[in-house]
C-alpha cells in the first residue's frame, strides 16, 4: 500500500510538472521584450504607447500575457492598492457599461455596478491613476465584434480611445488573428494609438530553412527536460519531430495538450519514455477530433511523408 501511495505521489508530481511547464522560446522572448518597451516608453515619453497582439487559438497569447502580468503583482499599501500591470478579460457581450464596471470591480471598487456611465468613467479614471497602473492588458479583445451582427462595437472602441487619452495609460489588446486588426481599422483614431502590432504564429517546418526545424527541435527538447521524460528513440529524431509537428500543426497549445496526455498515459503504464504507442493513443484521444483531416502519424511506418526530407 505504501509503495502504491508513493507511486501515486510520483505520478501526480509528474503531471503537475507538465501542467505548469512554460517554455520561453525565442518568439515569446521577443514579444515579452516588446511589451516591456511599450510599458517603459510610456513612462518616459509621457504618452501611452499601446500594443496589439493577435494570433490563432492555441498560439500561446494568453499564457504569455498572464505570465507577464504576474511579474508585476498587485500589492497593498497603507495608501491603497498598487497594480502596475492590470490584466482582465474583455466581457462578452461587451458594452461601455459592462467594460467600465468589470474594470472597476477588478480594481477594487465596491460599487462597481452602481451609477450612470459618467460616474463609472470618472471613478475608473481616478482608480487607474490611484492604483498607479502602468499597463492595462485586455485579453479576448475580439469580443468587441458583435457575435450576432458581426459588426465592430463602435461605441465601445470610441470609449476605449477616450479612456486611453484621458488616463495616459497604455493598453495592450489581445485577441484572435485578423479580428483585432479589424477592430482597430474600424476606428482610425483608436488605431493611431496602437503603433505596435504583433502576431504570434505557430511553429513552421520548412526543410529549406533549417532554422525552422531547429526552433521546433529546441522547443520540444526544452519540454522534455522540464517534464523529465524523453520522446522515444525508436525513430530518427528528425522524423519523430516531424510527426509531432504534423500531428499538431506546430500550434503550441496542441503540442502541450498532446504531450500532457501522453505523460499521463506513460505514468499510468510506468513507461520511462514517450513511446509510439503512447503518442498514438494520446493523438487519438486529444487531437483526432480537433484535427479530423490528420492521419495518426504515430501509427504510420516510416514513409517518405514522415521522413527527414519531408
Amino acid at each position: 500500500l505504501r509503495a502504491a501511495m508513493m507511486n501515486d505521489t510520483k505520478n501526480q508530481s509528474a503531471l503537475n510538472q507538465i501542467h505548469s511547464v512554460f517554455i520561453f522560446y525565442p518568439r515569446l522572448k521577443e514579444l515579452h521584450e516588446e511589451i516591456c518597451r511599450c510599458q517603459q516608453l510610456s513612462r518616459v515619453a509621457g504618452e501611452p504607447q499601446c500594443m496589439a497582439l493577435e494570433g490563432m487559438t492555441g498560439a500561446g497569447k494568453t499564457t504569455l500575457i498572464r505570465r507577464y502580468a504576474a511579474e508585476f503583482p498587485r500589492r497593498e499599501t497603507r495608501y491603497g492598492s498598487v497594480i502596475p500591470v492590470f490584466y482582465l478579460e474583455t466581457p462578452s457581450p461587451a458594452t461601455v457599461k459592462t467594460m467600465a464596471s468589470v474594470m472597476l470591480e477588478q480594481l477594487g471598487d465596491p460599487a462597481a455596478y452602481i451609477g450612470e456611465i459618467g460616474s463609472l468613467n470618472s471613478r475608473l479614471i481616478s482608480l487607474l491613476k490611484a492604483c498607479k497602473v502602468e499597463l492595462v492588458i485586455l485579453d479576448d479583445f475580439h469580443h468587441l465584434i458583435d457575435t450576432e451582427t458581426d459588426k465592430v462595437l463602435a461605441k465601445v472602441s470610441d470609449w476605449l480611445k477616450v479612456l486611453i487619452k484621458e488616463t495616459g495609460v497604455p493598453f495592450m489588446v489581445v485577441g484572435i488573428e485578423g479580428k483585432v486588426e479589424r477592430i482597430l481599422r474600424a476606428n482610425p483614431q483608436l488605431s493611431r494609438l496602437f503603433a505596435a502590432r504583433e502576431t504570434l504564429v505557430p511553429f513552421v517546418w520548412q526543410p529549406e530553412q533549417q532554422d525552422t526545424i531547429q526552433n521546433f527541435h529546441v522547443f520540444v527538447g526544452t519540454i522534455e527536460k522540464s517534464i523529465g521524460k524523453n520522446l522515444t528513440q525508436s525513430l530518427p529524431r528528425t522524423e519523430l519531430l516531424y510527426r509531432l509537428f504534423y500531428s499538431t500543426n506546430g500550434v503550441v497549445g496542441n503540442v502541450m495538450n498532446l504531450l500532457r496526455y501522453a505523460v499521463m498515459l506513460a505514468e499510468e503504464r510506468s513507461v520511462t519514455s514517450l513511446d509510439l504507442d503512447t503518442l498514438a493513443l494520446a493523438f487519438e484521444k486529444r487531437m483526432s477530433k480537433h484535427l479530423p483531416d490528420k492521419q495518426n502519424p504515430f501509427l504510420v511506418a516510416a514513409t517518405e511523408r514522415f521522413g527527414p526530407s519531408a
